[in-house]
């Protein structure tokens, strides 16, 4: 009997590795809010004073060891808007893929490789004055191109001393044509698929980036043919002294978008830089959309001044002022709501307005 039990505990000691696999589960999150007062540019309306949720979110995220340098990975994050208590599940970045010296891929709703051009060199991201504002955006003002598609496998490859590339594609992006959307009855959004991809350096204090994205869509019900928009991103930016300094220009052209909103060809470009004083920062982007060449006087500008004060290493309170400058056709602004993209209502906003905010807020990052 001793033998026995001698036997069946030398069995589990070696049989246990194989069931031993170590995985952990990480909580994250961002609290971010700002209170801001908002000029919509119409003449004669009043000014207004709003409490603004800023991209805050939590998420889930965890690994497995496989084994042999593979692992699996997983995140679930979700969208909180902390201003009014809502919020919803799963709405941002959430996949399950698998990780090892080949690189990481994906499976889900992932951001593209093209918004993560925009998002390394934009200083005030994820509020009202995003560059999104003009960056990525169609002639009527809505950002169509910085997304987080539905649908999506992304491929990622390993870093190469500070040089990287990823590739994801789409399979249907679950939108109505080349808006934000949702598909409506009849529409065959199993065409509307999209090709990201984007390749970066970043080693010490040099960042440079490029990317291209391309959409097929269905153009409508009563027009079934499949149509196609692109655009081309580059970046760059460098660090000396407590001061980065950034650049992007991107090009987008396309057929058909938004049902009969052509997008032809637009050219834009931004200049971003900061400067760290202790716990200061100072911030300022500048931002500039070309016309179409299809919608004459539909050009647009951005200029947006700021500070950050670190309170601690998660925690910043921070100031920001912003303002739009819409050429007489130019709907800018409204893509992060400063003004009224796609909209001619004179209380919101109208083509040529000149929108304005000025805000104060604090992050939280845990």
């Amino acid at each position: 009997m001793q033998k026995k039990l001698i036997a069946l505990a030398l069995a589990s000691a070696f049989a246990a590795p194989a069931f031993a696999a170590t995985s952990n589960v990480d909580i994250y999150g961002v609290m971010n809010l700002s209170v801001e007062r908002i000029d919509s540019g119409v003449s004669g309306a009043d000014k207004s004073t709003s409490i603004n949720n800023n991209s805050s979110r939590l998420g889930f995220k965890g690994t497995e060891d496989l084994g042999g340098g593979l692992a699996a990975i997983w995140q679930i994050e979700s969208s909180i808007a902390t201003d009014n208590g809502s919020g919803n599940l799963a709405a941002r970045n959430t996949f399950v893929g698998l990780k090892g010296g080949f690189g990481t891929v994906m499976l889900g709703k992932i951001d593209t490789p093209m918004k993560g051009l925009g998002r390394a060199v934009d200083n005030f991201g994820d509020g009202i004055a995003d560059s999104r504002n003009i960056l990525g955006t169609a002639a009527n003002g809505a950002n169509i191109w910085d997304a987080r598609t539905n649908n999506t496998i992304q491929y990622v490859t390993p870093d190469f001393s500070g040089l990287s590339a990823s590739l994801a594609y789409s399979t249907d992006t679950g939108t109505a044509n080349n808006t934000n959307a949702p598909c409506i009855a009849g529409l065959d959004c199993n065409k509307n698929d999209a090709w990201s991809v984007a390749a970066n350096y970043n080693n010490g204090p040099l960042l440079l980036g490029a990317g291209y994205e391309k959409h097929n869509v269905l153009n409508s019900l009563t027009s079934p043919n499949d149509i196609s928009s692109k655009i081309w991103r580059v970046i760059a930016g460098y660090s000396f002294a407590g001061a980065k300094i950034g650049g992007l220009y991107e090009k987008a052209s396309g057929d058909l978008v938004n049902n009969n909103d052509n997008l032809a060809d637009r050219k834009a470009w931004g200049l971003f830089g900061n400067y760290a004083i202790g716990a200061i920062t100072l911030k300022a982007n500048y931002l500039k959309a070309e016309e179409t060449n299809n919608v004459s006087n539909s050009g647009a500008k951005q200029y947006t001044l700021g500070a950050d004060y670190a309170l601690s290493k998660r925690t910043t309170a921070y100031a920001f002022y912003a303002k739009v400058k819409n050429d007489g056709t130019a709907l800018a602004g409204g893509a992060y709501g400063l003004g009224a993209a796609g909209t001619s209502n004179s209380s919101l906003g109208h083509m040529g307005d000149d929108p304005s905010v000025f805000g104060l807020g604090m992050k939280h990052t845990f």
